[in-house]
């Protein structure tokens, strides 16, 4: 069972009595760790019963199950190896009945549900300025955090209110949400001496995994059950604690120490995954954060490449040189599945989606959703098709009401109703139909406000639509209430590069620029492959815990990693761990890239390099900034050497071009012709990021395709 481990892996198997805390550096072996810990506990005879192992995912819970089973000869199914919410179930169906109200039968609601009870009690309290989705991310927070409080008068009244009534809801229906099976286990065992006796006696060996993610509760749970015997063992990483927003304490491992008087943390240091090369680069960043336990990662793999530093000219060259190493790679034999673009805020990865797509190699956003299937993105479309398109009727229901205006299901009825009759849109129905009260109001509003945004659409630089729809339709003061963390903005923010990109390379006035927009956006089809060979594009959040041959960090530059909204020296410090997760989910290769120059909200914007990669330190990392722009050019050069001086033109007067006839060219695919002139030329949109091209009539490069 112990063959294999090292020095610092057999002693945290072995060291079973009295509290014990584990350091586990990345890819350090943490999992067989804790799974040989287990075995090796019940090899002494300890019943798997008197055994409780926590983790944070069912899949880690499940792992952990199937490993242990292959070590000893035990049916690991009902043993106490789950997650915290499985743990505090299991506990409460045998328990809960100590508390007034609640039955064994409790029903455990989802997020979903929780949301529509919400929603009914907004309803009949005729609350519709906040969103129900807002209130419920509140009254969960206020769950989680006793001490949270909610700063804005109005907010706090509502949030009472609907509180009040949704866990009386709860409490008359014998439910429970995920939030209170915490809160209820922890308040049986605090009001309840013989049942906490009861289940210290029941555990006596208890392990915690992935503990500088552990949270208050899950600190104050732990806490009660290990006091009795105190075998608690927990492994973690300070190194890699980065879920503060989810309420993670990175301060419950220096309270762990306090309070069970732990002399000394077992320190895994010995990578498994990752090359030397990377691994110092790893070391060198991480140094940068104090008050934190030392450890120095090392690993048997000390021949690998150096980690790579590219600083491109543009954002748009950094995606070429990204998406070219991919190809180049896969040339070589390398799947896609082994490469991953990693990146601090979901907005970056639409110009890499373009550039994959374009150059059609699969790929997943790993853990979110594709750029333009992100709600925020789909609202701001649908503005953007009623302003140009008012008898688009789906898109009309998607934003009469977002954000919310007061105007309810039963009145848009009747809107529905009156323009089937008039037979005409929804939109252009409103100046007819006859209502009366606030929603009616509202929907006269609305209507004046899109027209009004429509009358500037020439008079304005096409880039500025998108903060005219944020501020008239009060959209950005929404995404205030609901995202502080501004992730839901910046991706609007990207949006504006898309329509700075379509203004200059599509011809004619910001109308005709919109539709071939909205033209091109219609059809889109999921770009995400299910292919299970496809690149990974996602943040550094969604892949911890996973590892890649060669990974590419992008815009690594001031103000997007570190972000401008992380500026005191806490924030700062997770950031820095952050992108020490991100190194060390390289196991061969590492590129970290940025942009002199990045399109951003519509402008070119000069950007400076993060303080991570001057921290790295040119030490740790190669510069083949130099190197890529000779190499670029030698090919360029050769290009224009070996293009003929003037490209003979045959005209054929058997091939008549039409305006919407379709071709298909064999670099931008199918396009349609938009004009034909009287010279030898005709001009084709392609869908973007290609545009609108003029192209040779007749050249051999594309065909016209037949008309069905």
């Amino acid at each position: 069972m112990l063959e294999g481990l090292n020095e610092q892996q057999l002693q945290a198997v072995t060291t079973t009595e009295g509290p014990v805390m584990v350091m586990a550096g990345a890819g350090s072996g943490k999992t067989r760790v804790l799974t040989e810990r287990i075995a090796y506990i019940i090899d002494m005879g300890i019943s798997p019963f008197q055994i409780l192992a926590v983790t944070f995912t069912n899949k880690a819970a499940n792992e952990m199950k199937e490993r242990v089973q292959q070590l000893v000869d035990v049916d690991t199914k009902y043993m106490w190896i789950s997650t915290f919410h499985s743990f505090c179930s299991r506990f409460l169906r045998m328990e809960i009945e100590v508390l007034p109200d609640y039955t064994r039968k409790f029903l455990i609601i989802d997020e979903e549900d929780s949301l529509k009870i919400i929603k009914d009690i907004c309803k009949e309290s005729d609350i519709d300025e906040i969103k129900p989705k807002q209130i419920q991310a509140l009254i969960s927070k206020c769950k989680n955090f006793p001490n949270y409080y909610i700063k804005d008068p109005y907010l706090k009244k509502i949030y009472s209110s609907v509180d009040k009534k949704y866990n009386q809801f709860l409490r008359e229906n014998n439910m429970l949400d995920f939030d209170d099976l915490m809160i209820k286990t922890i308040e049986i065992l605090k009001s309840h001496k013989e049942i906490l006796e009861k289940y210290q006696e029941k555990f006596q060996y208890i392990l915690i995994d992935e503990f500088q993610d552990t949270n208050e509760l899950q600190y104050q749970l732990i806490y009660m059950l290990s006091m009795r015997y105190q075998n608690i063992f927990v492994v973690g990483d300070d190194f890699q604690s980065i879920y503060s927003f989810r309420g993670a304490r990175i301060e419950n491992i220096k309270r762990f120490i306090d309070d069970f008087r732990v002399k000394k943390p077992i320190l895994l240091e010995q990578n498994y995954r990752s090359t030397t090369p990377i691994l110092n680069l790893a070391n060198e960043i991480i140094q940068h954060n104090p008050n934190q336990i030392k450890k120095v990662m090392f690993t048997n793999k000390t021949e690998g490449n150096m980690p790579f530093y590219y600083e491109a000219m543009s954002g748009k060259s950094e995606t070429m040189f990204v998406v070219d190493k991919i190809k180049e790679f896969h040339l070589s034999g390398d799947s896609y599945s082994e490469f991953a673009i990693l990146y601090r805020n979901n907005s970056i990865s639409r110009v890499f989606e373009d550039m994959l797509i374009k150059y059609q190699i699969p790929y997943k956003i790993y853990g979110g959703l594709s750029f333009f299937a992100r709600k925020e993105i789909k609202d701001m479309i649908a503005y953007l098709r009623v302003i140009l398109h008012p008898e688009d009727d789906f898109s009309f229901m998607r934003i009469v009401n977002e954000p919310k205006r007061k105007i309810g299901s039963a009145l848009l009825e009747k809107l529905h109703a009156h323009a089937l009759e008039e037979e005409v849109s929804l939109f252009n129905s409103i100046p007819t139909f006859e209502a009366s009260g606030v929603g009616f109001k509202a929907l006269k509003e609305f209507r004046k406000m899109i027209l009004s945004i429509k009358e500037q659409i020439n008079n304005i630089p096409l880039v500025k639509l998108i903060d005219i729809i944020l501020e008239e339709s009060g959209y950005k003061a929404m995404l205030a209430l609901e995202d502080p963390e501004h992730d839901r903005l910046e991706n609007v923010y990207e949006l504006k590069n898309v329509l700075k990109e379509t203004d200059s390379s599509v011809d004619g006035d910001n109308f005709d620029k919109l539709e071939s927009l909205l033209n091109d956006l219609s059809l889109r089809t999921d770009e995400e492959t299910n292919d299970k060979d496809a690149v990974i594009l996602s943040t550094y959040h969604q892949v911890k815990g996973l590892e890649f041959k060669t990974v590419f960090m992008v815009a690594m530059e001031e103000g997007i990693f570190p972000s401008n909204f992380h500026r005191d020296d806490l924030d700062i410090e997770e950031e820095r761990r952050i992108c020490y997760v991100g190194i060390t989910r390289a196991k061969e290769r590492l590129y970290v890239t940025n942009a002199k120059a990045r399109m951003l909200y519509g402008h070119m914007e000069m950007q400076s390099i993060s303080q991570f990669v001057k921290e790295m330190g040119t030490e740790y990392l190669k510069n083949i900034s130099a190197d890529f722009y000779k190499k670029t050019k030698e090919k360029y050069d050769s290009y224009l050497a070996k293009k003929p001086k003037k490209e003979k033109i045959v005209k054929t007067t058997d091939e008549h071009y039409h305006l919407g006839d379709k071709i298909e060219h064999k670099a931008f695919g199918i396009g349609v012709i938009v004009s034909v002139g009287e010279d030898n030329f005709i001009k084709v949109a392609f869908p973007m990021p290609t545009g609108i091209k003029p192209l040779i009539k007749d050249h051999p490069s594309y065909k016209k395709l037949e008309k069905k």
